[in-house]
């Protein structure tokens, strides 16, 4: 296989981790962010879910530009638009302002994952395609980690202003590196790839015929089960996720920058489970059947840690380490199986309408659990999380036993 596939493969993942400091990094400036408003935990996290507003806003428009213009353009242009959205973030005034910008955010942020996506999808056949598109789905555990390892550190000094710039400046460095590299396999080809390259290109190009393409993919209800189970596995990602470093300040007694290199410890791990479990989902000719086993042990860990502050609370911070390590595993996996599913030409769509819903998760998630926590407290949290985890398990166990029997069209 040629070299160049895998250069396309690194700018996607680099683009995508600037993308997710941007998009999910707020959470790890949360107590700066309570400290310079004045706000409660509560309406802190509700700040910090904003940008997945503005992604929900968005997305399905994002998809169309994808489809239409191609991965480069669209990649460029948003990561452009994240960093000067970002460098507004100092000159907001109040809540409102901040909150405005962040919305921005989550606007301009949102296609790199879905175009990334996408563009990996057509340099990689079917046979590699889970083991590329877990290795590009490692980007968010790894944004995730750097931001956590970095930005409380940065927060804690300068404010958490001047820590949402370090996604920026990522964004910057990498539009130029897309507008050079990231071209479709037919162009690259074309520009003098090498005879590996276009033998796999057209392999590549055979297997994404094979999908249906042809109508829309949105009259059957195999991509609606796909997207409602990684909408369903989005509410305890973001519950786990906003909450775990001011869960570990808070209840535990820890410095905001030791909780987030722990955080950030957890993301290696979590980066190594995509791409062990893309693996996996080749072998067994099936992206769902390994989801249906992240659900069921994220509800149980989740569970396990809801009744530890009460039973064994030396044991809540092991278990909320294995909580943030399940509930990043899922995302490979559903993305490769909407993208299968829809078929090469909708695929740059079925990705941003994948990215849209886990979107809503993220907006509606820490409006729920602010209740919650409000009601209940913070160790509440994790148990409604774990229903979510349990009825996502659900409905993959039901679409498995719905396609035995029958011939599958794309590898779910």
């Amino acid at each position: 296989m040629g070299n160049r596939r895998w250069v396309i493969l690194c700018i996607a993942v680099v683009s995508q981790v600037a993308s997710v400091g941007a998009l999910f990094g707020v959470p790890f400036v949360l107590p700066e962010l309570r400290e310079a408003y004045g706000l409660s935990t509560a309406r802190a996290g509700t700040l910090a879910g904003l940008p997945a507003l503005g992604l929900l806003m968005t997305l399905f428009g994002w998809g169309v530009v994808i489809d239409r213009y191609g991965e480069r353009f669209t990649m460029a242009s948003s990561l452009a638009l994240t960093a000067a959205c970002l460098c507004l973030l100092g000159t907001a005034e109040g809540v409102i302002g901040a909150g405005a910008v962040l919305v921005c955010v989550g606007a301009s942020g949102g296609p790199v994952n879905a175009a990334g996506g996408r563009l990996v999808m057509t340099w990689f056949h079917e046979r590699q395609r889970g083991l590329a598109m877990g290795i590009r789905q490692m980007a968010q555990p790894m944004g995730i980690g750097g931001a956590a390892a970095v930005m409380p550190l940065v927060a804690e000094r300068w404010g958490f202003v001047v820590a949402m710039t370090l996604p920026a400046t990522l964004a910057v460095v990498m539009v130029p590196l897309v507008l050079v590299f990231a071209r479709p396999p037919r162009g690259a080809a074309g520009a003098g790839g090498a005879a590996d390259d276009r033998r796999e290109t057209a392999r590549s190009q055979a297997d994404s015929a094979a999908a249906p393409a042809a109508h829309s993919p949105y009259r059957h209800a195999a991509i609606w089960r796909v997207h409602g189970v990684s909408m369903l596995l989005g509410v305890p990602q973001a519950s786990v996720m906003t909450y775990s470093l001011v869960y570990l300040v808070d209840q535990h007694g820890w410095s905001a920058p030791a909780a987030g290199t722990a955080i950030a410890a957890v993301q290696v791990p979590g980066a190594l489970n995509r791409m062990f479990l893309g693996v996996l989902s080749d072998r067994l000719g099936s992206r769902l059947r390994p989801v249906r086993v992240i659900a069921v042990l994220a509800a149980t860990a989740l569970v396990l840690l809801t009744l530890s502050a009460a039973v064994a609370p030396a044991a809540s911070v092991p278990l909320l380490l294995i909580c943030l390590l399940l509930a990043m595993s899922h995302n490979g996996l559903t993305f490769t199986a909407a993208a299968e599913t829809a078929g090469i030409t909708w695929a740059g769509r079925a990705m941003a309408a994948q990215n849209s819903l886990q979107a809503l998760s993220n907006t509606l998630t820490p409006l729920l659990m602010g209740l919650v926590i409000t009601w209940f407290g913070i160790d509440a949290v994790y148990a409604a999380a774990a229903a979510f985890s349990t009825a996502a398990a659900a409905v993959v166990s039901a679409d498995i036993r719905r396609r035995r029997g029958t011939k599958p069209t794309a590898r779910v």
